[in-house]
């Protein structure tokens, strides 16, 4: 595997300060809270950053969608007359040390509250607490997804997880947890917060967001069953919206509607996506997407999604929204090889976007593309037209969306491409798709592990 030289400006800054700003439960001149109000204001402070739009670390920001965008290959990069949307994922890299040192600066304050927060009978109390075992579960799941090379059940319990910081310890210097430590540690703070059932949605992460990331957890682990079982709980209180309500939630810019659970940037001015991030159309839509949507007008994200000239036409947005559940059930009943059930998920989200619209059976499943990017599954396996046709339905739903499609392909195979530009070829390589641990941290404990790829980064 190749390897790849970094330079960081800044880099003693930065780097130095992200594994060791986390095991600081207080800052010179800080004081712990005390009351439930102050521990409560603590963690405002991350929710108030997602209404505005400025989380990139937990939901992440409209700039973020944008990025994992550029790194995927949903948008031409061969056609490129902008620099503002980054080509492939080596441009950004080194960002990505920043990002892993917000997650545990927002983990250390998860743990001041739940470490040091009295008060667990009041309404506020109990409140704060959710959100603090719900924000630690999700920003251990970013760090999951993103600093770790994909699930293997085979290997889950020698592959590397994160380090796992639970309580302070001013000497600790944690190693890496393995893989199946840090899903365990991710689902028992997530399984903890939706058991106090907090349901107040000015706190955003009400039980049904919380259920929401822990389906996502149990399929990224691939329990194909649990999260099944999880994600229709979830889809039971959000159904599928279709026709005008569905386009409405679509080219809303920043008001939360339909069956959208979490919104980032639900405080912007109208506009804000438009003026901002017109630059996105400087990278046509690849063609290759286009192509998925073989019923064409008759599906109402044909139109929607980008114009004419394949320029993009869809609103931005970090968000999470019930069809993700639907599609988690049909690729685990897939995997579980319940192909009636897979079959009605699939059915039943493309039913609410194409009219008129005829049921897939397995007799009428398109073939399987062998000059698509992905041809494995996430187990390893070949794709069958069953996954192939589920996966594609994904990629054109949240086409522009949290950086979904990203991660889907590190999920399934990690996929090598490049892009040729200005005389030079830009290669997304397999490991880029695991982002490095900060040589900050790596220089200060000896315990750490550097993912595989980046030498002496």
């Amino acid at each position: 595997m190749k390897k790849i030289s970094l330079y960081i400006g800044l880099a003693l800054f930065f780097t130095l300060a992200s594994c060791t700003e986390y095991l600081d439960v207080k800052d010179k001149g800080q004081v712990i809270p005390k009351t439930a109000e102050e521990f409560s204001a603590l963690m405002h402070t991350y929710l108030r950053n997602i209404d505005e739009g400025s989380d990139y670390a937990i939901l992440g920001a409209y700039g973020t969608t944008v990025s994992y965008e550029g790194y995927s290959d949903n948008l031409d990069g061969d056609l490129n007359t902008t620099n503002r949307v980054p080509l492939y994922i080596g441009a950004d890299i080194n960002s990505m040390t920043t990002r892993y040192a917000t997650l545990y600066s927002i983990i250390k304050d998860c743990n001041i509250v739940l470490e040091n927060m009295d008060d667990r009978i009041s309404e506020l109390g109990k409140k704060t607490a959710a959100i603090a075992f719900a924000l630690r579960g999700v920003c251990y799941y970013n760090l999951m997804r993103g600093y770790c090379e994909p699930y293997d059940k085979a290997t889950a319990v020698t592959m590397n997880g994160v380090p796992l910081v639970e309580k302070f310890d001013m000497e600790g210097k944690p190693a890496r947890s393995t893989m199946q430590e840090t899903i365990d540690f991710i689902v028992g703070d997530l399984t903890t917060a939706i058991g106090m059932n907090q349901t107040d949605k000015q706190y955003r992460f009400d039980v049904n967001v919380m259920k929401f990331y822990l389906a996502r957890t149990y399929f990224w682990a691939q329990e194909w069953e649990l999260a099944a079982a999880m994600a229709k709980e979830v889809l039971d209180m959000y159904p599928l919206v279709k026709g005008e309500e569905y386009v409405a939630m679509m080219k809303s810019e920043v008001e939360q509607k339909g069956n959208e659970l979490l919104r980032s940037g639900i405080k912007k001015s109208l506009g804000y996506t438009e003026l901002e991030f017109g630059y996105v159309k400087g990278r046509p839509v690849s063609q290759r997407l286009v192509d998925l949507f073989t019923e064409k007008e008759n599906d109402v994200r044909y139109g929607m999604y980008f114009n004419n000239k394949l320029l993009n036409n869809k609103v931005l947005r970090s968000v999470i929204r019930s069809a993700e559940m639907c599609l988690i059930m049909a690729e685990s009943y897939a995997h579980l090889n319940n192909t009636k059930d897979a079959l009605y998920y699939l059915n039943l989200i493309r039913s609410h976007r194409i009219a008129p619209y005829t049921d897939y059976t397995e007799a009428t499943l398109p073939v399987v593309d062998p000059t698509a990017l992905i041809t494995t599954d996430a187990t390893g396996k070949a794709l069958t037209p069953l996954l192939a046709a589920i996966l594609n339905e994904r990629r054109k739903e949240f086409y522009m969306e949290n950086g979904d499609r990203w991660f889907e392909l590190k999920r399934n195979g990690r996929p090598e491409f490049w892009w040729g530009y200005a005389g030079r070829k830009y290669e997304t390589q397999k490991f880029l798709y695991t982002f490095p641990i900060p040589k900050g941290d790596i220089l200060l404990n000896s315990a750490l592990e550097q993912n595989p790829g980046y030498g002496e980064y």
